[in-house]
């Protein structure tokens, strides 16, 4: 085994671009995260394509590299353009969401098409997940040998029908809170569980200033990035968007939060800015959480409702099910907003957060 990364570093120490982006794995397994976006770089500049791919995803994100989304973008888009199937899966999403290159629903939906025709497994399940949302009845049987199996499914999708989300309930008024059944389909929710398999950290709380453990907070998280959430994920934002009355723009990235057995969230408020302290990269933004959405993953568990002591309001969804409250009212704090997760007693539990702010999300 020593012998073959010997031989790898070797090769890529005399400019191989196969040899570095095999040494980017490597280093990425030590741990040595810069290291290995240099070593994709260098690939990339050769015209190595799964480098060119992989450095550009990790530049959109920031996550294990510099954020730096533009640039980003221009690889996923150079990937793309060679045929990488999965650089194209991402282009889908970036136009979608218009995010650094231009806004266009047919766009994203070819590219999707044309990303599940050369062979990407992700670009594939969420086809058939979309066609099969549209249904509603979360079953699309899809015969990968038929070449235009991807082009009916792309056509089948309707956009407009699809962003419909259902017939919110208001079930208190103080705190304002709306029950929405049936926000989506327990396969679309099952994919999201799996997009944060094996990436969930324990949870932190943001107090306006800084991210702290707190003994009160014991479940675990994952937060999606642009490139993880996908066309999917893009879609489901503005569905929660309808539902709330509140834009995509105001969004923070959303989450999935997990629970075993004995984890919860004690009672707590979603809203950050005290007046006083801005917050944010820049140090300048002044928003605060105004509402917050919640998506139910499973209900294969035990225990973990959601819980609003000050009215005595317990809510447990069914998977799909959704809720949203205001965090809010007059401009200031509701206090009866206070709110938390029971301790999970059985299972476990898979929860997708959604926080929206008050203005633009700048932070």
């Amino acid at each position: 085994m020593d012998n073959a990364v010997d031989t790898v570093r070797k090769r890529a120490a005399s400019g191989d671009a196969e040899a570095k982006f095999a040494l980017a794995g490597l280093l990425d397994g030590e741990g040595r995260h810069d290291a290995a976006a240099e070593e994709l770089r260098q690939a990339s500049k050769t015209g190595h394509l799964g480098a060119t791919a992989s450095l550009g995803e990790r530049l959109l994100t920031g996550r294990e590299a510099p954020f730096e989304p533009a640039e980003g973008a221009k690889l996923i888009a150079a990937a793309a353009e060679r045929g990488h199937a999965d650089a194209m899966a991402v282009l889908a999403t970036l136009a979608g969401a218009g995010a650094w290159t231009g806004q266009s629903w047919p766009r994203a939906l070819e590219l999707l098409q044309k990303s599940a025709e050369l062979g990407s497994r992700d670009a594939r399940t969420q086809l058939a997940l979309l066609a099969g949302d549209q249904a509603r009845d979360g079953s699309v049987v899809v015969d990968e040998t038929d070449p235009a199996a991807w082009r009916r499914l792309r056509e089948s999708v309707m956009l407009e029908t699809w962003v419909k989300p259902p017939e919110p309930r208001q079930v208190s008024e103080a705190p304002r809170i709306w029950t929405a059944e049936k926000f989506t389909t327990p396969e679309i929710c099952a994919w999201l569980i799996g997009r944060g398999r094996g990436k969930f950290k324990p949870s932190m709380m943001f107090d306006g200033q800084r991210s702290t453990f707190l003994a009160t907070r014991t479940c675990s998280d994952f937060a999606f990035t642009i490139v993880e959430g996908g066309v999917l994920l893009v879609l489901l934002r503005i569905r929660a968007g309808l539902l709330t009355g509140l834009a995509t723009v105001q969004m923070e990235p959303p989450q999935i939060f997990h629970y075993s057995v004995g984890q919860e969230i004690k009672p707590h408020y979603d809203s950050v800015y005290d007046g006083e302290h801005s917050y944010g990269q820049t140090g300048g933004y002044q928003g605060d959480r105004l509402a917050t959405f919640l998506l139910y993953l499973n209900d294969e568990y035990e225990g973990g409702e959601l819980e609003f002591p000050k009215v005595g309001f317990r809510y447990r969804g069914k998977t799909g099910d959704g809720i949203f409250f205001t965090s809010q009212r007059g401009g200031k704090r509701d206090i009866l907003s206070l709110h938390g997760a029971l301790p999970v007693t059985g299972g476990e539990k898979f929860i997708l957060s959604q926080w929206i702010h008050d203005r633009p999300f700048q932070a």
